[in-house]
């Protein structure tokens, strides 16, 4: 939908806010690995690398959002949106529903629903951009919101076949509790998909903290334990 009628959305900024603390542990013993102008000095040209000094866990602080992506790196993201709705085609040919979560103006269900024009996508993003995606009718339901919010996951527990969380973890407070919050959403059987922008910066020995975690929530990890892009299956046991 375009025109007067379609939601009226504010430019997204090119950086998240700056934290003081580790999004994964919350310790805020932090050292910075500035590049460029730190955000100290105002908004940097390029978001510094952190490292937590007691879990490891490195991260870019601020985060970038996908306003500042340049177009080539868009072209990237196109490319990688085709092979991991791929990732899933092999193991779950025909999901009835899925929802894509920090979905942003929908970019990968449109690229996804190449692969399964029969499956129901639904978004869910912090932002109103995803009621702009829904007027585009490139998701069917729209819910603005994140995993953590109460309401969002009693309304939706385990509703979807598939649930995709892509460059996602990156950019939020949270990691462990948004992880939770998907799996309450995912039928038991349902395939988690997680893809995430550099895979040597967003856990301490990465994906092997990540395949821990999913683990130890109650998922069976289908992919290799160093590929970027980590599929898991929700056992029929997990809550």
């Amino acid at each position: 939908m375009s025109g007067p009628f379609a939601p009226s959305v504010p430019p997204v900024p090119p950086y998240g806010p700056y934290r003081q603390d580790c999004p994964w542990c919350g310790s805020r013993r932090l050292r910075a690995r500035p590049r460029g102008d730190g955000p100290r000095q105002g908004a940097p040209r390029r978001s510094p690398i952190e490292r937590c000094a007691d879990c490891r866990h490195v991260f870019r602080n601020p985060p970038l959002t996908s306003a500042a992506r340049h177009p080539a790196v868009r072209a990237g993201v196109r490319l990688r949106h085709g092979l991991a709705a791929r990732a899933i085609l092999r193991r779950c040919p025909d999901p009835e529903s899925w929802l894509d979560v920090g979905t942003g103006d929908a970019d990968f269900p449109l690229a996804a629903r190449a692969h399964f024009p029969y499956t129901s996508f639904d978004g869910l993003d912090p932002t109103h951009r995803v009621l702009r995606a829904r007027a585009g009718e490139r998701v069917e339901e729209a819910f603005v919101g994140r995993l953590t919010d109460h309401h969002i996951v009693a309304r939706l527990r385990e509703r979807y076949d598939v649930v995709s969380l892509f460059e996602y973890l990156e950019q939020v407070a949270d990691p462990r509790a948004e992880l939770r919050g998907a799996l309450r959403v995912l039928r038991p059987g349902g395939y988690l998909l997680i893809d995430v922008a550099d895979p040597r910066r967003l856990f301490p020995v990465h994906p092997v903290g990540l395949n821990a975690e999913l683990v130890a929530q109650g998922c069976t990890v289908l992919t290799g334990t160093r590929a970027r892009r980590v599929v898991a299956r929700k056992d029929a046991s997990a809550a």
